[in-house]
């Protein structure tokens, strides 16, 4: 059974490993959370390089991983992905994107209105029903009158 959280990554470093796609759909969703994003990869898009992440267009090395908190696997390269694997920590949270049996966690997909956030998951079963559910959901939200959830405790 999976655990749904909520983690505050703010100045703790995430490296993702690869520059392709994927590694520009997970850029995205972290680019506002405040994290320390290290992007490595031979070939890093020039949508990812527009970022303010820091980038090291270099084939990944284990010492890439020093003092990540979070790890994404975003290659396509089976060879690369079994070594950051290998060479991750116990302590560090690996998510591979090729491969979720090797993933501590996954995404979910959510939807966002001001200070409400609804997390989706299938747990992992189905991400293209997810979508679905996303779009759904944002459609109901957009009615919700979120103005409420800045007087907490009130």
């Amino acid at each position: 059974m999976k655990y749904p959280i909520m983690l505050d990554i703010t100045g703790k470093r995430v490296v993702i490993i690869g520059g392709g796609n994927v590694a520009l759909r997970k850029i995205k969703g972290l680019i506002d959370t405040g994290a320390d994003i290290l992007v490595v990869a031979p070939h890093i898009l020039p949508e990812i390089k527009a970022f303010d992440v820091r980038i090291k267009e270099e084939a990944y090395r284990t010492e890439h991983l020093e003092g990540a908190f979070m790890l994404f696997i975003c290659t396509n390269n089976p060879e690369v992905n079994q070594m950051v694997l290998r060479d991750s920590k116990p302590d560090q949270l690996v998510n591979d994107t090729t491969e979720q049996a090797n993933s501590h966690f996954f995404n979910m997909a959510t939807v966002m209105k001001n200070d409400l956030l609804v997390g989706i998951s299938t747990v992992g079963g189905n991400p293209g029903y997810a979508k679905k559910v996303k779009r759904e959901i944002g459609q109901l939200v957009e009615n919700i009158a979120t103005e409420e959830i800045k007087n907490r405790n009130k």
